[in-house]
């Protein structure tokens, strides 16, 4: 395994920093920007990801049209479907229905999903004792969080059940980003990604047009912009180190997601409060997590 240096550490607190924001900004959007109903959500997430794409082209060191042409045709669209439309399908109408603070606290079951996909789709080594242990220990911390998370957390059930189905739709979309990008950049790839797939939510989405075109005004662009600026950076970092590590240890390192997830959300989204099942249930599955990063590294 590849060291991890003090550049790899970097990159993944700039990833966390980044998307931990993300709950919060999309959660006061929605309030700020009127944004109502599945199509308003799929516009605003369409427009953000289809821009994200665009601002990552610069910066590719392969042509981004010839590796849409080159790449296998399966991989790509696993990569588009997983990573940008069905991820942010569950993750959108999650945060329509629930709080940031436990959307981002449950961000980091996508770390488990890895372990349990990667030995089939990746052939990498499975889960241990220890690990199958932690395994469980942040299913309990989910449990608990989900039980008493907190004011201001609405439809906790259907919210939790759609943040996990969205973390399991990205680390299907970054397994098979780690397949293809064996053979192809990351950024090209990252920038495919985003760019269709934002033109998918953004055409799943074209039944809220009018409702969103009246509302977009000049704090909208701003919000997308900043949202857009924040999925090319962080998907780009992120997959650039998938490119070079192995999917288990970024993984273990997803503990920070939700730990800047939460805070920023209990300190910029009102009347969002921090409940015991939050604070227990963090507390399992940020452990677990940490648990998880040690072993990764041991191993290394």
């Amino acid at each position: 395994m590849r060291p991890l240096t003090l550049s790899f550490y970097f990159q993944v607190f700039v990833c966390a920093a980044l998307w931990g924001s993300a709950f919060p900004v999309i959660k006061l959007s929605y309030e700020a920007l009127a944004i109502e109903g599945f199509g308003e959500r799929m516009l605003f997430a369409g427009l953000r990801f289809t821009l994200a794409g665009l601002l990552i082209v610069p910066f590719c060191r392969s042509s981004v049209l010839e590796t849409a042409r080159q790449a296998p045709r399966g991989l790509l669209v696993w990569v588009i479907l997983g990573q940008t439309v069905f991820q942010y399908v569950f993750f959108y109408y999650a945060l329509s229905v629930s709080s940031g603070t436990l959307g981002a606290l449950l961000a980091g079951g996508g770390s488990f999903w890895w372990m349990l996909l990667a030995p089939f789709l990746l052939k990498t080594s499975a889960p241990n004792a220890k690990q199958w242990g932690l395994i469980v220990l942040c299913s309990v911390g989910i449990g608990v969080a989900v039980y008493a998370p907190g004011a201001g957390s609405g439809q906790v059930a259907i919210g939790a059940a759609s943040f996990l189905l969205a973390s399991l739709s990205g680390a299907f979309g970054a397994i098979g980003l780690k397949k293809l990008s064996a053979f192809h950049g990351s950024r090209a790839i990252t920038s495919i990604s985003l760019f269709v797939g934002g033109l998918v939510l953004a055409l799943l989405g074209l039944g809220g047009w009018q409702g969103f075109w009246q509302d977009l005004g000049l704090g909208a662009v701003w919000v997308l912009l900043y949202l857009a600026f924040l999925s090319a950076t962080a998907f780009t970092l992120w997959n650039r180190l998938i490119e070079q590590y192995s999917v288990n240890v970024l993984s273990a390192y997803r503990f920070l997601i939700p730990l800047c997830g939460v805070l920023e959300s209990a300190l910029f989204v009102p009347g969002e409060s921090v409940g015991i099942g939050i604070v227990l249930g963090g507390a399992l599955i940020l452990g677990s997590l940490y648990g998880m990063s040690r072993i990764e590294n041991a191993r290394g």
